[in-house]
């Protein structure tokens, strides 16, 4: 399906002509002739970006951007203001009101489609973000565009140094933002040991447009920067090389340097994307964490420890390196539970998890797949290695006492580990991972037979 655009304009003439230019980039074209009608439409038709003149008969521009935030599903839509008179005060209230570009007529055909083509890759890869993260408006990801808002780190790069610190100069008037000034050929690489720009504010010319466009591709390249929204700041008579940056990923492009105050808010406003791009990717690394981790003990869950081990065995045909699996299980730990109650239950599971994941290395991994039962992959290790690793973790956690609120004596717990190796060699067949638990729960029964608190071996995996 193509991108939907809604056109908003009072003139019918107007709206035919930006319909023919749009439809022929092949992009589906719905029409409002009104304010009125445009927020109706706008609520049923969920269009991918609007296209709206700013001179709107009934209602101010910056009115009508406003009303169009305030319709929850449109609270991230681009929206893009076209302009006959070029009043700086109406861009700055426009921008403030939560547009994200407002463009003084004639424009360029050129300059439009890139500029619709750079804010519609934007907004679907945060509508990725948001639908892969989990995030919705009601956990506050469609924030009111008027938030208070913390200062951030500003880069400016100009082709040289005092070029870029008279740029920064001039912006940095009654700013709260940290600025630093670079030349261009001083901006990258950056040392890991600096932090990197919120907003990165490039000072471009056509005598070093190519010295720009490289640092524009390299930080859209590198891991650390690829996320930082960066400006382009243009001459009057770069159109050209603006829709090259816009389809380059520049997020966005001012041409003249006359208005610090439309600076300012376009700043403020890709701050606030790529604050709000942070939140959303936190939400989906806390949500992958919730999905693999075991919301009591932290350790892995069954959900991820199963296809964990199952690529370990896919990878043992390759490297042929040994490794064990175990499982372990808290011994008497129902009595934990009769006795002391199940919030004493759960502290003694969380103790005992912290105390096993502490004497594991790095690259073991260990997983709750039960109520007390626990799995433990080690890797690369040898049949003794591995029973003195199970050993030590009998001994530990027998020896050490856990406290448990309300109990003045704390409790002392046991466990038992059933362990199965696979061997390294050729020679060798790696089971299934149904297989490895199956041999290790028998290794485990016998460990509980035998009197708890033991470790035994797979009678298969014996020397």
């Amino acid at each position: 399906m193509s991108d939907r655009i809604l056109i908003v304009d009072n003139l019918a003439t107007n709206r035919i002509v930006l319909k023919v230019k749009l439809s022929a980039a092949h992009y589906e074209v719905v029409q409002a002739s009104s304010a009125t009608e445009a927020l109706a439409i706008a609520t049923s038709a969920r269009p991918d970006l609007i296209l709206a003149n700013a001179q709107l008969s009934g209602i101010g521009a910056a009115d009508f951007v406003t009303a169009l935030r305030q319709i929850r599903a449109l609270a991230t839509t681009p929206i893009i203001l076209l302009q006959t008179n070029c009043s700086a005060e109406e861009r700055r209230a426009v921008l403030r009101a939560g547009a994200d570009d407002i463009l003084t007529k004639p424009v360029q055909e050129s300059l439009l489609l890139a500029r619709l083509r750079n804010l519609l890759r934007q907004h679907y890869n945060n509508h990725d973000l948001t639908v892969h993260s989990g995030a919705a408006p009601v956990l506050g990801f469609d924030e009111a565009r008027r938030e208070f808002q913390s200062p951030g780190h500003i880069a400016i790069v100009a082709p040289t140094k005092p070029e870029a610190l008279a740029l920064q100069g001039m912006i940095s008037q009654d700013s709260d933002h940290q600025f630093t000034a670079f030349g261009t050929d001083q901006a990258m690489p950056i040392p890991a040991s600096q932090p990197i720009a919120d907003v990165y504010i490039l000072r471009i010319g056509l005598a070093d447009a190519e010295d720009g466009l490289r640092l524009l591709a390299e930080l859209k390249a590198a891991q650390r920067t690829h996320a930082c929204p960066v400006i382009a700041l243009l001459d009057d008579d770069s159109s050209p090389l603006a829709v090259t940056l816009l389809d380059m990923g520049a997020n966005d492009v001012i041409f003249g340097l006359s208005d610090r105050h439309e600076l300012a808010r376009r700043m403020a406003n890709q701050l606030r994307h790529k604050r709000r791009g942070e939140r959303m990717r936190a939400q989906l690394l806390s949500g992958l964490q919730a999905a693999m981790a075991d919301p009591l003990t932290g350790a892995y869950n069954r959900r991820y420890a199963l296809p964990f081990l199952n690529q370990i065995i896919e990878d043992w045909h390759k490297t042929q390196e040994p490794f064990a699996v175990m499982v372990a299980d808290l011994d008497f730990f129902k009595t934990v539970n009769d006795r002391f109650g199940h919030a004493a239950g759960d502290s003694v599971l969380c103790a005992v998890t912290n105390k096993i994941r502490a004497h594991l290395r790095d690259g073991d991994m260990l997983a709750r797949i039960g109520g007390e039962e626990f799995l433990i992959v080690t890797l690369g290790t040898t049949r003794a290695r591995a029973r003195q690793t199970a050993d030590r973790l009998c001994h530990m956690i027998r020896q050490t006492p856990i406290k448990i609120a309300g109990q003045s004596d704390p409790l002392h717990v046991t466990i038992s580990i059933g362990v199965t190796m696979v061997p390294q060699g050729p020679a060798h067949v790696a089971p299934s991972v149904d297989r490895l638990l199956e041999e290790a729960d028998r290794a485990l029964y016998v460990a509980k037979a035998q009197g708890r608190n033991k470790v035994t071996f797979c009678a298969r995996s014996a020397a």
